[in-house]
């Protein structure tokens, strides 16, 4: 290769060089933090709509297998919680060297109900993706005289 079809980076002298490749690898495990930060993680879509019985949760959960959802109850909010992770392992066969890598990240998504909600009340169901929670109202109307 001439030097006129090397790239601009290698026409620098060696210490400029190491510069830009300190900045890259920056960015690049900046890049990388970023996207494994619970802050950026793609949020669990929901539709909440109340009916005369109660409110209903409608989560979208497309490609998420039911193990990897858990559901918690507060007081007067319902926690949904994905929980993906992702094991590889690479082999190389010259060396003899086994490598592997895991990552673990978990969305949840809380959503706030105007009344106590008994546990033992709720109920759960997840088909095609998408998860359904029915949560009767404990709501009394006052009458006003």
């Amino acid at each position: 290769m001439s030097s006129d079809q090397q790239p601009w980076s290698k026409k620098l002298p060696q210490g400029y060089q190491d510069i830009l490749k300190s900045i890259d690898g920056f960015f690049q495990q900046t890049f990388q933090n970023i996207q494994e930060n619970p802050l950026f993680l793609m949020p669990i879509p929901v539709n909440v709509y109340e009916t005369k019985t109660g409110i209903i949760i409608e989560a979208e959960l497309p490609g998420v297998e039911k193990r990897q959802i858990g559901l918690d109850i507060f007081q007067q909010s319902i926690r949904i919680q994905v929980t993906e992770e992702e094991r590889t392992e690479i082999i190389d066969d010259h060396s003899g060297t086994l490598e592997r890598r895991g990552s673990k990240q978990v969305r949840q998504r809380v959503i706030q109900v105007p009344f106590i909600i008994r546990e033992k009340d709720v109920k759960a169901s997840y088909k095609n993706g998408l998860l359904r929670i029915s949560i009767p109202s404990n709501r009394k109307q006052i009458t006003i005289e």
